[in-house]
């Protein structure tokens, strides 16, 4: 486990709170065209259905990066076979992101009318803090097994 690699997790978990929990609610509260809400109250929809759909969602995601590095950390990697194992596991630790935006639409949606702007803006959450979080952070061997991973890797050099 190296120290950039977990100072990574920090700083994009933590850009991804602000985003969550700052940013998508002040583009409904400023009335945004494609994100407008006519038939609730944006203050009260964003507090009782956003917020705690929000929670759910960025808890999931945090998580299974966790949970996805801690796994990787500790992985014995020896070959092509290995490898196309752990790209399993990968995908298989991403449903629970895909499940808390799941559940969080059917709980805490609050209005039909916020349904595609809720689901893009969760659907867009989970890229950030779990696919991009660990396709630039995920140690060793598996470094290259989140989709995309050489590409962010190039950017993000250690």
């Amino acid at each position: 486990m190296r120290t950039s690699e977990w100072i990574r997790i920090i700083v994009f978990s933590l850009i991804g709170s602000v985003l969550m929990f700052l940013g998508q609610p002040w583009i409904y509260r400023s009335k945004f065209p494609f994100v407008r809400l006519r038939s609730v109250p944006v203050d009260a929809w964003v507090s009782n259905y956003y917020m705690p759909g929000a929670y759910v969602v960025f808890f999931a995601s945090l998580v299974a990066t966790v949970l996805w590095y801690l796994l990787a950390a500790k992985a014995q990697v020896k070959g092509g076979k290995d490898v196309e194992k752990w790209s399993v596991v990968w995908w298989i630790i991403f449903l629970l992101p895909v499940l808390s935006i799941i559940i969080a639409i059917v709980f805490f949606k609050g209005s039909d009318e916020a349904l595609l702007s809720l689901t893009s803006f969760f659907v867009l959450d989970i890229l950030f803090l779990y696919w991009f979080t660990t396709a630039t952070s995920s140690p060793g061997g598996l470094s290259f097994v989140p989709p995309g991973a050489f590409l962010m890797r190039r950017l993000f050099r250690n």
